[in-house]
């Protein structure tokens, strides 16, 4: 192999690959001799096909072939010797050369810069933890036990109120036609909820067991099913009990429905929790402050060739959003086109996400951290539980695409490089509240007036057994 470097400016580097040609038609001419062996021609013993015949049938594929190896192989051996980091896969292409007697191609390679990690056993960086008190722990149990509505049967004589659950039989009709869906029994309507067309819902208020009712009702326009859409129906109801919400008792059974063996039990899960859920958020405090240090300690010119795939990425995924989150979102994905404000949002996005990513990168490459295969598995497991019935096939599709494996290594990677850094440096312990710690998340996570009205979120506990009511047959055309 003969080549020049043609240039070498910021993170580009351009080669010109001089091959004789006297080699790859000696490499296509072995290239045949091994088609020989094998292939099989009408007039011929198997291996006493002429090499014209098959140059003639085969030589064009041949001949791509080996310069495609030919190709891959002296770059290769340039990337190597010239001890490059390619971001990416390098572009290469062929000349059109008078001289026959060679093969030129070129070779553009954008490389990894060159950067001088912060030393990180003397940076330090804040890190939190709640102290939890049992004031605190008995809000989280009273939240719980308030999201676990229960209903008790009124008597016959009690009339319907917003927020009671009406059990009854309905038959919808459009122009004295029935219509698809419109029709159930035994199904319980909590009025006012917002989860069936809201005329229906009012039209149940004042109701009371025994009552038969014929309830006029508007879809809206927007009704998913355009057939239906700003139709008159009328619903024919027939009530058979009214139910009220009553309040949850907090004992023992109560903590036995939600999977702990008594109220003292289910105090000590909440608590572990409620110190769990508070513990992530505390690293993710932290691993915000070490992004922020990274971004500000590092300095150096981005790879343009990865920036640009990103701020594509990023451009897609608003411009391919399924679910809009404005009215103008809504007509951005229409037009497929995005503001010069939101590009220029994109464009900033894109360059610190590469910046990071280049900088965990050097961590990770420097410090030789790897995602074990167990840990590759485990992952790909885990992810697959969120498709019951079909963790096998969610599992072998991931193992079958690397590309889209990349998805689920890119983040244990990156976990995995935090927890080194956080290891190395001088963690600055504060144990707080939790009024103070939510105060000080809040603060850390929304910088800006635009996102002033976030706050964290308290999350109610999860059953360790799950109930689920005998199913009921259920409408969607009666529904919102």
């Amino acid at each position: 192999m003969d080549y020049k470097e043609t240039l070498s400016k910021d993170l580009k580097r351009s080669y010109e690959v001089t091959v004789p040609s006297a080699d790859v038609e000696a490499l296509v001419n072995t290239k045949i001799l091994e088609i020989q062996k094998t292939i099989k021609m009408d007039g011929f013993r198997p291996g006493k096909v002429p090499t014209d015949l098959i140059k003639k049938q085969h030589g064009e594929q041949a001949h791509s072939e080996v310069l495609n190896d030919l190709i891959n192989k002296n770059v290769s051996e340039l990337v190597t010797e010239n001890k490059l980091r390619p971001v990416a896969q390098p572009q290469v292409n062929l000349k059109e050369e008078k001289d026959k007697t060679k093969t030129v191609f070129t070779v553009d390679i954008e490389i990894f810069p060159e950067i001088k990690l912060v030393d990180f056993e003397k940076t330090t960086i804040e890190s939190y933890t709640v102290k939890l008190e049992k004031a605190e722990t008995k809000k989280r149990i009273d939240l719980i036990a308030k999201n676990q509505k229960s209903y008790q049967k009124q008597p016959n004589d009690y009339k319907a109120k917003d927020a009671d659950s009406v059990l009854l039989d309905y038959e919808g009709t459009i122009d004295g036609k029935n219509f698809d869906g419109g029709k159930a029994e035994e199904q319980s309507i909590v009025i006012g909820a917002g989860q069936y067309l809201p005329d229906l819902e009012k039209g149940l208020i004042g109701l009371k067991a025994g009552d038969e009712k014929n309830i006029s009702v508007k879809f809206p326009e927007t009704y998913h099913a355009k057939e239906m859409q700003n139709a008159d129906a009328v619903f024919a109801c027939k009530i058979k009990a009214v139910s009220s919400e009553k309040e949850t008792e907090i004992n023992d059974a109560f903590a036995k429905s939600m999977g702990a063996s008594d109220l003292k039990d289910l105090q000590s899960k909440v608590e572990d929790q409620m110190k769990s859920e508070y513990e992530k958020l505390s690293k993710d405090m932290s691993k915000k402050e070490l992004f922020d240090i990274l971004d500000k300690e590092h300095s150096f010119d981005l790879p343009e060739g990865l920036t640009a795939s990103e701020f594509n990425n990023l451009k897609a995924g608003y411009l391919q959003d399924k679910n809009p989150t404005s009215d103008q979102h809504k007509k951005d994905i229409e037009k497929q086109e995005i503001s010069k404000e939101m590009e220029q949002d994109f464009q900033e996005q894109a360059k610190n996400r590469i910046k990071l990513g280049i900088v965990l990168n050097e961590i990770g490459q420097v410090n030789k951290i790897q995602v074990s295969q167990e840990e590759m598995q485990q992952a790909l497991y885990q992810y697959a539980g969120n498709f019951p019935g079909q963790e096998q096939e969610v599992v072998e599709y991931f193992k079958k695409n690397p590309d889209a494996a990349m998805q689920i290594q890119a983040p244990l990677y990156e976990n995995k490089v935090v927890d080194f850094v956080l290891s190395k440096v001088k963690l600055n312990s504060n144990e707080l509240d939790l009024d103070s710690f939510i105060k000080i998340y809040n603060g850390l996570n929304n910088p800006s007036e635009k996102a002033k009205d976030k706050t964290v979120k308290k999350k109610t506990v999860k059953k360790e057994t799950k109930k689920t009511a005998p199913k009921k047959k259920k409408t969607i055309k009666a529904k919102k």
